[in-house]
């Protein structure tokens, strides 16, 4: 991802930086990452522009990336950077 549209993340729902299909993939990984269920909706949305398993890669994808994330946090691990020692 470009530094910019890193950069621009919390504005993602009004920067010209994103498209709507980057915009739903967002919010997507918003609602897996903070909610119980995800917005039905929203999968339907996403289901109208991705094809099946595209929509399964990217909702593993997330999934891993949370799944990581908490483990890290409980155990406290401390993450390695690239570049950076």
């Amino acid at each position: 991802m470009p530094k910019e549209k890193f950069e621009a993340l919390p504005q993602y729902e009004t920067s010209p930086l994103f498209d709507d299909l980057e915009r739903l993939v967002i919010r997507y990984a918003e609602q897996m990452t903070t909610r119980v269920q995800v917005d039905p909706k929203l999968v339907d949305q996403l289901k109208a522009r991705l094809t099946p398993a595209q929509l399964v890669q990217l909702t593993l994808s997330i999934a891993a990336a949370n799944f990581t994330n908490r483990f890290n946090e409980a155990l406290g691990t401390e993450l390695e950077t690239r570049g950076h020692a």
